[in-house]
């Protein structure tokens, strides 16, 4: 091999690096949060509707666990690994959903519409246990007074600990819209509500057997209960166990989009910032 020759092969051996096209190859900071993608939009589903202004790739980070990864991608109709439990296509899997209003004042205080959204997750999910149905979540409302925005369960609950007692037991709000749950599904859905006793007020105690006495022998695969502002679970009942019953006052752990405490602070490995992290139990973020 003369001189010339092995010259030419060594250059044909160089890594040649560019940068990549920022609008094409997206961070999670930028395309989940700075474009305002808290919930599923457009280039997400089986058929954007413009494919050429969409990203070609979405790094999964700014977020922390395993658990708010995956549940955002599932969120975001951008995961379509179905597993042997069939996440997504089980023709015999029975649904549990339920509508989440916007606040009815746009004033209303933060922290009362937060509370009253987790108040009726736990009814759901109280629910779905009583009924053996998977809860689909709505979309959620997060923001201040009068600047309220639709978002996803991960804004407001840490994913990670829900996951630990609720994995398998609910579904995303985009859940319906995934291409890969069967059509025999997304058109059986009963829209139904809870006939209150007259005596009862809003906020009423209601026990399982009034749960199972009204919903028990509904065959549709989805059952919509509307809104459940007005209805609390008795879950002290007989028909609750001690188990799900504790499941239910301990799992709902507040946390941020990101998935930490909103005191972290995630800039270098300074002393600092190691201090802050140990204080308050923080994570860092790959950037």
């Amino acid at each position: 091999m003369t001189i010339m020759q092995k010259r030419k092969e060594r250059a044909e051996q160089v890594l040649r690096v560019s940068v990549l096209d920022r609008n094409k190859f997206l961070s999670g900071f930028y395309y989940f949060e700075k474009y305002g993608r808290k919930l599923p939009k457009l280039c997400e589903g089986s058929e954007p509707a413009n494919k050429s202004s969409c990203p070609l790739v979405v790094h999964n980070n700014w977020i922390v666990s395993k658990e708010a990864k995956i549940y955002r991608f599932r969120e975001h109709l951008m995961w379509k690994y179905d597993g042997s439990d069939r996440y997504y296509s089980s023709e015999t899997r029975r649904y549990l959903t339920y509508s989440n209003p916007k606040p009815k004042t746009r004033r209303a205080a933060l922290k009362s519409v937060m509370e009253r959204q987790k108040s009726d997750l736990m009814t759901s999910l109280a629910i779905g246990h009583l009924l053996k149905r998977v809860v689909i979540l709505p979309a959620f409302h997060c923001g201040k007074p009068l600047a309220y925005w639709q978002c996803s369960l991960h804004s407001l609950i840490h994913v990670k600990t829900f996951d630990k007692y609720f994995s398998g037991l609910y579904r995303e709000s985009s859940f319906l819209r995934h291409p890969k749950v069967p059509n025999s599904l997304k058109q059986d859905v009963m829209n139904l509500q809870f006939n209150l006793r007259l005596k009862q007020k809003p906020d009423s105690i209601v026990s399982g057997s009034n749960v199972m006495r009204q919903f028990s022998d509904v065959s549709a695969k989805v059952i919509n209960v509307s809104n459940l502002q007005q209805i609390k679970i008795d879950i002290n009942d007989a028909f609750f166990d001690d188990e799900f019953s504790s499941k239910l006052r301990t799992v709902f752990q507040n946390s941020v989009f990101r998935q930490v405490n909103r005191f972290c602070r995630f800039i270098s490995k300074s002393e600092d910032v190691l201090r802050l992290q140990k204080h308050h139990k923080c994570a860092l973020i790959s950037k």
